[in-house]
Formats: structure tokens, sequence, C-alpha cells
């Protein structure tokens, strides 16, 4: 599971784009108003606070105690600190079980028994990520040449999982179609950097080489942005898998 330090927990919940308001009205759609949820892996609660709009109560665990501490508070969310993979809730406790951009680090075996016993019968498991980073021809350009060569020894295996939509996870349940949804951010160049600051491989290459070569590889984007101290459109290609237990 990915560490986190109380610096870089508010550095990931400034830098991170929210996720479509369209889609938590479809996920209201498919369960009760007033069901129990879990939002599993809640990092600094930034799904955890959507959901709470639409649910009445939001159950939100973290392995890391640095990114609960950040969470962002709500009345119908409770924080706590636990893994994904053993919990204390009860058995068929929730309608509806979330994980935002993480199911890529769990023990998914443990994690999968885990599910099945919390989630009510009938429940919905519904998971989802993005996977790239798209601006415009000249912006992504920049990026491909220049940043990822940089980081590609430092990315973690389990980045895969999430680089392919999770289509090489064996899911334990009957998947239903979702419609598809944007994910799109209006961002200057100075976010986009930061946003790339965040990513994992980013972070390793921090730990191990500082933080000069990864500034000059974004020199070229820089270069590339349009206008500097304006925002640009920012395409985050958004999916999601969701399911059922038979």
């Amino acid at each position: 599971m990915r560490g986190f330090d109380g610096l870089s927990s508010s550095n990931y919940a400034r830098t991170r784009p929210l996720y479509p308001a369209e889609f938590y009205y479809w996920l209201f759609q498919q369960v009760n108003a007033s069901s129990v949820v879990w939002d599993c892996a809640c990092g600094t609660g930034q799904a955890s606070v959507d959901l709470a709009a639409y649910f009445d109560q939001v159950e939100a665990s973290d392995i890391s105690e640095s990114q609960i501490n950040a969470a962002t508070p709500h009345r119908r969310v409770n924080y706590q600190v636990s893994p994904a993979e053993i919990t204390h809730y009860p058995d068929q406790h929730f309608d509806l079980v979330c994980v935002a951009h993480a199911l890529h680090w769990f023990d998914l075996d443990a994690f999968w028994k885990e599910l099945k016993r919390v989630l009510k019968p009938g429940g919905l498991f519904v998971c989802w990520g993005y996977n790239r980073l798209l601006v415009g021809d000249a912006e992504d350009q920049a990026i491909t040449q220049h940043v990822m060569p940089l980081l590609a020894p430092y990315w973690p295996q389990q980045s895969r999982l999430l680089w392919n939509e999770y289509r090489d996870i064996e899911f334990p349940l009957a998947l239903i179609d979702v419609p598809e949804f944007e994910l799109i951010c209006h961002w200057t160049v100075a976010q986009v950097k930061d946003f790339i600051f965040s990513w994992s491989g980013a972070q390793e290459f921090l730990a191990q080489q500082g933080e000069e070569a990864l500034l000059t590889s974004l020199e070229p984007l820089e270069k590339a942005w349009s206008k500097l101290n304006q925002k640009q459109e920012v395409n985050l290609p958004f999916f999601v898998k969701a399911g059922r237990f038979a």
C-alpha cells in the first residue's frame, strides 16, 4: 500500500481532481438514498464528502493515519484508520462500497473476502480511477518525451493495473454496465506540475534523486503551454468498474 507523511497528504489533497458530479448522481440512482456507504481507502476524504451529499451515512477508512488526519470533516462522514483487507465493520453492513483510485494497492484476495463479508446481499461495489493526463498535442508530447522516461524506473508494479483500467484484475462479482463519464479540469501549468509531483512514480523518484532533474524535465511542458499563467482544459480519462456478488 502506498504510504504518506503529513506533507504528502496535504499535497495530495491539494493537487488531486474532484470526480464528476454526474458520476455521483449515477451512484445515487443505483442504491437507496438512506444507504450506508463505505469509502474504502478514502485518503483525505475527497470522495467521502461528495458521497455524503447523496447518502445518509458514510464510513470512510484509510490505512494512512496522516491521510485521515488531513481529511475534510463532514457531519455524515465517520473517518477511521484501517486497512482495506481487515476491518471492524459488522457483517452485511453496507449497501454500497466504493474504492476511488486505490484498488491497485490492495491485497485483492484478502479484500474480496472482506468485501463479501461487509456488503449486504445485493449490495453494490464500485471502483474507479483515471490513468492518463491529456492537455493538447504539444503539452502531451512534452510529458511523454521528457517526464515519463525519467519516471519509468520508479513506478511501482501496482500502477500497471491502473494504467490498464483494471482489465487485468479478476473481479469475483457480476459486473454491470456503467455509463461513460468525463473527468475534466481547468488547470494552470503550475497545477499540472503539482499534480505530476503527486504521482507515485514521481514521489519515489524524489525520494531517491531529489527534485532538480524532475523540475528540468518539466521545462518543455512550460514552454509548450500556450499561456503560462492561464488555465487550459485537462482531460483525465475516467473509468469505472461496478458489480454485485451473485
